[in-house]
């Protein structure tokens, strides 16, 4: 239920927890002070990216926007994916997926996989994607012994999952217990499905594999959604621990937030019919920075995908919790709008582009332990805490 709040301030207990935040190259090490979901006055237009000014109605680059009552009773959501273009299911790390009522209230159980996994450190139930029509589901988890899974399900009428109809589709071997990636995505032709991997963990790329060709750590891997017994294609190389990728419906860009190690954050940005043969960098670089010299020469054998954007980590800023752009006719927005959010400081921000050019960030507000924003099937945003609510991404005017 929602919680009750006489004020726009809400106090929280956070409880200090990791994931595939792994910013400084482990979560375990984060500890989130205790913080509020503090919406913030955000009727802003853009003049100059270090600029804001408060407007009365929307100019170019202009966003109207807030976050709206945080609604609880939700255990450690991680995703939030649509089903057949009319309803929203949220993943929970346990091995959970729900119903998204439409008051961000938890619905019935779709699919119940909690024997099968473990959510401790980053591991769990991560990812979800469904094929266009809806008949079949695609999750990411990690086993019991912490190897990547991802399985196929038929999906029945209500939206409930046959569990006897469970199909694995890959395994991999994880050397260390982060960096696990987790996120799926079915293109909107329907024909592929990617599957995103993180580095394999530890610190600084220790094994080197997230530009190895040979591994499948690290990478954007290309599945047929269709097959039983799909050949895995690696796609792209150079992520380190991608947590949230999105698709803009009115574009087609692949959006993806990439877990930086001990300086800077970043998020990417790329046509899906580029995608392939490209590099995102890590660990030859971290953001646009030098990082393993050594890595250099692999990267340079692909096309470069260099970050839009890069933040420091200053102010309780370590970890990148990716994104959406802003497609919901309740919210004014002029300009492509992508809202993320950093799992340390639980800041909420909205990054303007203009081509490839940024034009605008704007803080939304906080949401302790937020580990992802992702729209629903109306196209509001929602961001998600690892503390177990929801919080939505609301018009401002």
């Amino acid at each position: 239920m929602k919680r009750s709040t006489s004020s726009n301030v809400l106090g929280l207990a956070v409880i200090a927890i990791s994931l595939a935040a792994c910013g400084s190259g482990g979560a375990d090490d984060v500890t989130v002070d205790p913080s509020v979901v503090i919406p913030i006055d955000t009727a802003v237009s853009v003049t100059n990216p270090d600029e804001t000014t408060v407007a009365s109605t929307p100019t170019t680059p202009s966003l109207l926007a807030t976050l709206g009552a945080p609604v609880e009773g939700w255990n450690q959501p991680v995703d939030l994916v649509v089903w057949r273009s009319s309803e929203t299911h949220v993943v929970e790390r346990p091995g959970v997926v729900r119903r998204l009522n439409d008051d961000g209230t938890s619905g019935a159980i779709l699919l119940d996989i909690s024997d099968a996994t473990k959510a401790e450190g980053e591991r769990g139930l991560l990812g979800l994607a469904y094929s266009l029509d809806g008949a079949h589901a695609f999750v990411n988890y990690t086993d019991l012994v912490g190897s990547t899974i991802v399985a196929r399900f038929d999906v029945r009428s209500d939206g409930t999952f046959d569990v006897d109809s469970r199909r694995q589709l890959l395994a991999i071997a994880q050397p260390y217990r982060n960096h696990n990636g987790g996120d799926l995505l079915v293109t909107p032709d329907g024909a592929n499905l990617l599957v995103f991997t993180g580095d394999g963990g530890a610190r600084g790329d220790p094994d080197r594999y997230a530009l190895d060709p040979t591994s499948l750590l690290g990478k954007i891997i290309r599945l047929d959604p269709t097959a039983d017994a799909p050949e895995p294609e690696i796609w792209s190389v150079g992520l380190r621990n991608p947590w949230r990728v999105s698709v803009d419906p009115a574009t087609n860009r692949l959006w993806i937030a990439d877990v930086g190690q001990n300086a800077v954050e970043e998020i990417n940005v790329v046509d899906l019919a580029d995608l392939k043969g490209t590099s995102f960098g890590w660990s030859a670089y971290e953001g646009k920075r030098p990082y393993n010299d050594d890595q250099l020469e692999r990267h340079s054998a692909y096309r470069s995908i260099e970050p839009v954007l890069e933040y420091e980590h200053e102010d309780g800023d370590c970890s990148v919790s990716g994104g959406t752009v802003v497609r919901n006719d309740d919210i004014a927005a002029v300009g492509d709008w992508y809202v993320f959010s950093d799992f340390c400081s639980g800041v909420v921000r909205a990054l303007c582009m203009d081509g490839g050019n940024e034009c605008g960030l704007v803080t939304l507000g906080k949401v302790p332990s937020s580990v992802g924003v992702l729209s629903d099937h109306t196209g509001r945003p929602w961001v998600l805490s690892l503390d177990g609510f929801v919080v939505p991404v609301i018009s401002d005017r």
